[in-house]
């Protein structure tokens, strides 16, 4: 089995973007269409919202996400940005996308929700898997 390097800092850059990502993602580009889909109002996101909570444990998960993501490049030793892109669309794919797909039909929500959340993963992914090879 290969030794195991991870690079932290590259881990931590990867959090930070996915925040800014999120916030292009669900703010001008989708945040119109991701409300009408959910039946949401501005207001309604606005009732018992606690955003130190609800964005803190969002930059953890994506924390989460690099560091599993910066292992398994390592752990497959993957060297090119193909490999490292590789990794980081299979993952996406297989668990991302393919979790969400069911938990979008056993919830009754609507494909235009799973693209819009989806595809926000798989930039995501695409950038995280970036970013890991590139400061390997």
């Amino acid at each position: 089995m290969n030794p195991v390097s991870i690079n932290y800092l590259a881990v931590l850059v990867c959090g930070i973007i996915s925040m800014v990502i999120g916030s292009l993602w669900y703010g001008p580009l989708f945040s119109k269409l991701w409300m009408k889909q959910h039946g949401f109002t501005e207001e309604d996101l606005k009732k018992d919202f606690n955003p130190a909570k609800t964005f803190g444990l969002a930059f953890v998960g994506h924390l989460v996400m690099a560091l599993v993501l910066a292992y398994l490049i390592s752990l497959t030793n993957a060297q090119s940005i193909t490999e490292g892109l590789r990794v980081s669309l299979s993952c996406w794919l297989g668990f991302t996308a393919a979790t969400m797909f069911v938990n979008t039909l056993f919830s009754r929500t609507t494909l235009t929700l799973f693209f819009i959340d989806s595809g926000y993963q798989l930039v995501n992914s695409i950038v995280f898997g970036l970013i890991l090879i590139l400061w390997k």
